[in-house]
């Protein structure tokens, strides 16, 4: 159940982040996060970021990633 808080908590991270951006059309936070956390990241060490979410500091890792996009 872990994975599925920590996912849920870096989808709410990126809607917060879509809507200080402005324009949402289209977009789906949810489908975004889904499919970028099965890629190959290579700030991440060329890890997946689902895979980084099964460490202990993993959530910490993804927020930072995603804060500095």
């Amino acid at each position: 159940m872990a994975l599925e808080d920590d996912i849920a908590t870096l989808t709410v991270l990126v809607q917060g982040m879509l809507d200080e951006s402005g324009d949402q059309t289209g977009f789906d936070a949810k489908v975004w996060l889904d499919g970028g956390l099965t890629g190959v990241v290579p700030a991440l060490g060329r890890r997946r970021p689902i895979d980084v979410l099964n460490e202990s500091v993993g959530l910490e890792v993804a927020k930072s990633l995603l804060l500095r996009a």
